[in-house]
């Protein structure tokens, strides 16, 4: 008989051959598995499930009359989709059903920090800096990229770009395959600490970025034009707060307090916008009142506190952005205020609230409320819809209840504060 000597107890050599062949084979399959699937190999991506759902409307809704109440505030509703964010998932759900359609789950379970919505897109980023970009219809991942430093803020989608916020810069990516198309840091004695608030596309390839400000109380802000495909600053205007886009040429911004009138009314500033900067067309001031939303060629706002030291809007204004004249007004009924308003398809959507109590109080109360349609150009009531009887949470105000957003057959509606509660009217 042939073979080897082996020492009593010493392991068989052809066994030990095929336990390392063994070993190697699973650290080769696992290595090739890294390649395969990447950084974000233990993402759950579920892809669509079914059909991609019908629509609820093409534009905002000229006369809704349903309401339906959801315990979970989508993030946007676009086309037949409601994206909502979990703690650690976003979700998009048929509209009408409620049926979810497609889910990511990032590896690791960060929390979800900012999300926006295109009608191509969903972009979001994580407290662990993944930032992501998921094609609306299908589900699926199209590009994730790592971002580090401090103060990210949040997402604007626009273009075809999405421009990332970060503590003092914003980056712009491709939409489609994330390329970094350009970086924009502010440096300016004058804007310290600077964070962005806005990113507002508009005409003829310009990006206007409304920086926030670490500065005096006379200006908070700054307005900052960059070519939207280079990132070259192309110029920059002092601000005092947010500024809303009326349409690819105007902005409406609120001026620094010492170009204001005396008493400290704000000074609205009709913006017009190009890429050599931004001249007032127009100015005009009003006693407690500040842009809410515009578009096309109206601005609205909510305003005239009664009584005084209230938090109750009880007129909304209009004004024409091309000459800044008032364009109509609208008083709220006995006992009633306003929430902030909205402007969608030529019409101002806004609840009128019941004031049953002023201050926050540590008990539920009943609201009665009513969603106005009006005609944007004349206040003209189009159309009243009585909502069901509402609650109001404990530590909120009344007059909390307000337009979040209108689009795509629906109006919702929602506490001003952060509130999982939402109404979706069509």
């Amino acid at each position: 008989m042939t073979g080897e000597t082996r020492l009593p107890g010493e392991p068989d050599p052809a066994e030990r051959r095929y336990a390392l062949m063994i070993v190697g084979a699973v650290l080769v399959a696992m290595f090739l598995g890294l390649l395969i699937e990447g950084p974000g190999r233990h993402d759950r991506v579920t892809g669509s499930q079914g059909p991609f759902p019908r629509p609820l409307g093409s534009a905002a809704p000229a006369a809704p009359t349903q309401v339906v109440h959801r315990n979970r505030r989508p993030v946007a509703i676009v086309h037949g989709l409601a994206v909502e964010t979990t703690d650690f998932a976003l979700v998009a759900l048929n509209a009408r059903t409620g049926k979810e359609y497609w889910r990511y789950e990032p590896f690791g379970d960060p929390d979800v920090v900012s999300v926006e919505v295109s009608a191509d897109s969903v972009a979001a980023w994580f407290d662990d800096g993944k930032l992501v970009a998921i094609d609306l219809r299908t589900g699926t991942v199209r590009w994730r990229a790592h971002l580090t430093g401090r103060g990210f803020r949040g997402l604007d989608i626009g273009a075809g770009r999405i421009f990332v916020e970060t503590s003092g810069a914003v980056t712009a990516f491709s939409e489609r395959d994330g390329d970094v198309l350009w970086r924009m840091k502010e440096h300016s004695r004058s804007c310290e600490d600077p964070t962005p608030w806005d990113v507002h596309d508009m005409a003829e390839h310009l990006t206007v970025v409304n920086m926030n400000c670490d500065a005096s109380e006379e200006q908070s802000g700054i307005l900052i034009g960059v070519d939207s495909r280079s990132g070259a600053e192309l110029w920059r205007r002092a601000v005092r707060d947010h500024v809303d886009r009326a349409d690819g040429h105007t902005l409406v911004a609120v001026a620094p307090r010492d170009t204001g009138r005396a008493g400290g009314a704000p000074l609205i500033q009709l913006l017009d916008v190009d890429r050599n900067g931004a001249e007032p067309r127009a100015e005009f001031t009003s006693d407690d009142w500040f842009p809410s939303d515009a578009q096309g060629s109206v601005v609205i706002g909510e305003g005239d506190d009664e009584p005084p030291g209230t938090f109750h809007s009880t007129l909304v204004t209009a004004y024409d952005t091309q000459t800044g004249e008032r364009a109509w007004e609208r008083r709220a009924a006995e006992g009633f205020s306003f929430g902030s308003a909205a402007i969608a398809d030529g019409r101002v959507y806004v609840v009128e609230n019941s004031t049953v109590l002023d201050e926050y109080e540590d008990q539920d109360r009943d609201l009665q409320a009513d969603l106005l349609v009006l005609d944007a150009h004349t206040g003209k009531l189009l159309h009243r819809l009585r909502l069901p009887d509402l609650t109001v949470p404990d530590g909120v105000r009344p007059t909390d209840l307000m337009v979040q957003g209108v689009g795509d057959g629906a109006v919702r509606l929602g506490w001003a504060v952060s509130r999982d509660d939402e109404w979706i009217v069509t």
